[in-house]
């Protein structure tokens, strides 16, 4: 009889312990989820934000012109307004869109709303303004146009600064000097008809190669 107990005792026991497993199987399932889902919450409030700032300059297409004499050279400059063009917004979106590959940090644009003098605050002659972000990339374009040279090839070019500070603190985490050129396809003359759409496709081309090149670099830094 004693035998026979604890022969029930333990079928018992193995009942009851396969009854349970699927419950603590479910438990532990259910708890690892909860955890997996805390652990991207920390990482998404972790990634720091990002709030892209771009200055421009001249607000006009830039042409620089320099003439090779015997005994001096001579240069020249002037200004082309381009026509339904927005540097300043084809340069932001085209910047955003190239730092979508870095998810180390969250990116945005300035918003209609939020103001920053962008040479002042890179020049730390101000503080960064309260912007809701953790991180600022200042961006300052000195100038945009094209080249042209007696003795050279005529390019589009970008040229000015960017800088990657702490929002609080000011500091610096990451610079980039800007200065791209791509070979002139024709003559500026011959550029502004149309609608000016040889000029507008131009320095389309640089800017695109100049944020590619931005991001690209990003990616290799350690921040």
């Amino acid at each position: 009889m004693k035998r026979i107990a604890e022969s029930s005792l333990i079928i018992l026991a193995l009942i009851l312990s396969l009854n349970l497993l699927p419950a603590a199987a479910h438990t532990t399932k259910a708890e690892s989820s909860e955890a997996l889902a805390a652990s991207a919450l920390v990482m998404r409030q972790s990634t720091p934000r990002v709030v892209v700032a771009v200055n421009l300059e001249a607000d006009a297409f830039t042409v620089r012109e320099l003439k090779y004499r015997v005994f001096f050279n001579k240069s020249e400059m002037k200004r082309i307004p381009l026509n339904d063009y927005d540097f300043k917004a084809a340069f932001s979106d085209e910047l955003l869109n190239a730092f979508t590959t870095d998810g180390r940090m969250k990116w945005r644009l300035l918003s209609t709303g939020e103001n920053i003098d962008v040479v002042l605050v890179m020049k730390k002659k101000v503080p960064p303004p309260n912007l809701d972000a953790d991180r600022i990339l200042l961006v300052n374009i000195r100038e945009y146009g094209a080249f042209l040279a007696d003795l050279a090839k005529d390019k589009f070019y970008i040229f000015g600064q960017m800088k990657l500070i702490d929002r609080t603190t000011g500091k610096k985490l990451w610079d980039y000097n800007v200065y791209e050129r791509i070979d002139l396809d024709g003559k500026i003359s011959e550029m502004q008809a149309d609608n000016q759409k040889g000029l507008k496709e131009g320095i389309n081309k640089v800017l695109e190669k100049v944020c590619r090149k931005v991001a690209e670099d990003l990616l290799r830094e350690k921040i």
